[in-house]
């Protein structure tokens, strides 16, 4: 019984150094850190971090029975750990501002007679200036434009040909379609228009067709160097592109008078041109 009694006091004091070694340990142990940091980049947009921290705890438990009631040991060790989350934002794009309000334009072309100036005169170059107010989804606009024409002469009328002038200045009505817009893309807004409206015609030295007298089937007058002075109207259509402050467009139309001796007399320019915005 001593021996035994000797054996198991010893066996006691082992554990117990054991344990007071193992705290003693533990308490000198260090949190492991990480000192690595994830690289976060920033590419067409914001970029947000969350940092979570998670903190482990781990419990270790030591029986040890001999022969008396069983010795408890507990263990236990926080361990914390950080990470990092990049979390990648959706490019943020500008706003898409498009032209609107008033503007100012040229566009130059080819005028093509018809009616009462069509058989004494043939095509020739045309110049347009217009100003005009609307915005780049807005439905009704208006414009207002002076063009310039100068027919080609005709070889088989020479005779009546005194180098022709033709100004048309017009205030008319711009009605854009609201289809097909974005035909070129979302920065760029394609258009579809009509326009139209009162045209006052001035020309002079312009051969054209009168109304037959004496039985004639026709005649034809020269033109007087004198600027004559003729009301009429104009319509037609074109197709336009818009994008910054700019828009480049093309369009014909029909421009039209009666004189009082004479058919009606129609003009048509093929024009190509743009306009610039002064605010989008």
């Amino acid at each position: 019984m001593r021996i035994s009694a000797k054996s198991l006091a010893g066996a006691v004091g082992i554990l117990t150094l054991g344990a007071s070694v193992v705290l003693a340990q533990d308490s000198t142990r260090t949190r492991p850190t990480s000192s690595r940091r994830i690289p976060i980049t920033k590419e067409g947009g914001e970029v947000a971090r969350r940092v979570d921290t998670v903190t482990v705890y781990r419990t270790d438990t030591l029986r040890v029975s001999v022969a008396s009631p069983p010795t408890i040991v507990h263990d236990t060790v926080t361990r914390t750990m950080t990470r990092v989350d990049t979390v990648q934002l959706p490019p943020v794009y500008p706003p898409i501002r498009l032209p609107n309000g008033f503007y100012f334009g040229l566009s130059g072309g080819v005028m093509a007679p018809n009616g009462a100036i069509y058989t004494p005169n043939s095509a020739g170059p045309s110049a347009q200036l217009q100003l005009g107010w609307q915005g780049a989804k807005q439905i009704l606009g208006i414009r207002g434009d002076v063009n310039y024409a100068k027919p080609g002469e005709d070889s088989r009328f020479s005779g009546l040909q005194a180098d022709p002038d033709i100004l048309n200045f017009s205030a008319d009505a711009k009605l854009q379609l609201p289809w097909l817009t974005h035909t070129f893309g979302a920065t760029h807004r394609f258009t579809l228009y009509g326009i139209g409206g009162y045209t006052h015609t001035m020309f002079k030295n312009l051969p054209m067709r009168v109304d037959p007298t004496n039985g004639a089937s026709f005649q034809f007058v020269p033109g007087n160097g004198e600027w004559t002075h003729e009301n009429g109207w104009n319509a037609g259509g074109g197709a336009s592109l818009m994008w910054g402050r700019s828009e480049l467009f093309i369009e014909t139309r029909v421009l039209a008078f009666t004189p009082d001796n004479a058919p009606q007399s129609r003009q048509m320019p093929f024009m190509f041109g743009m306009n610039w915005f002064g605010s989008r």
